[in-house]
């Protein structure tokens, strides 16, 4: 992907005409700067912004941002975890409601980093991450347990199933923040 676009590229990606474009440029609701011929260029990244304030869809190769994918089964959970990681827009958060939907996810999108509950319907989170793990396509993938569970030894869990971290709930919205930030900067384990 080019980092700047003409309007007509963009007019392209989003599904409008090339005039549309240049009117949310011309009336300052999109940034960009003109060439000495005149011609309008946006960055790629300012684009991407400008969609996500407005609603619309990102086209997939605009949006650079780490994308997230949270597995959790407790529709309450997942929607209060969700907004603890929906933070201006930093991360492109995706949730999943049981193991299976969340594997065939992981597969298809390669999310950076992967929010995992244990007890799950369908296949639970440690045999999701276990899956993970087995797929060498998928050796980048970072995962992190966020589970009520009290009856398991993080240091194993971590250990066998290559996961980054292992959080108790409940987890204040810094310590999950916290730990999709060190997720992302390390190199996920190898299991052993």
């Amino acid at each position: 992907m080019q980092p700047l676009l003409t309007t007509n590229e963009i007019g392209k990606m989003v599904g409008v005409s090339e005039r549309t474009v240049a009117n949310w440029i011309d009336r300052g609701y999109l940034q960009a700067f003109r060439t000495p011929g005149g011609h309008r260029r946006v960055d790629a990244k300012v684009l991407a912004a400008f969609l996500r304030q407005r609603g619309m869809p990102v086209p997939a190769g605009l949006d650079h941002r780490p994308s997230i994918l949270l597995v959790e089964d407790d529709q309450q959970v997942a929607s209060t975890l969700r907004t603890y990681l929906d933070v201006d827009g930093r991360w492109d958060v995706t949730v999943k409601h049981d193991g299976i939907n969340g594997l065939l996810h992981i597969g298809k999108h390669k999310p950076q980093v992967v929010l995992l509950d244990v007890n799950m319907p369908g296949m639970n989170g440690l045999d999701v991450a276990r899956k993970i793990r087995t797929n060498p396509e998928l050796e980048d993938v970072r995962i992190v347990f966020v589970t009520g569970r009290r009856d398991l030894d993080p240091i194993i869990v971590t250990r066998e199933t290559g996961a980054s971290e292992f959080l108790q709930k409940p987890v204040t919205r810094q310590e999950l923040q916290e730990a999709v930030m060190r997720a992302l900067s390390v190199k996920p384990p190898s299991p052993t």
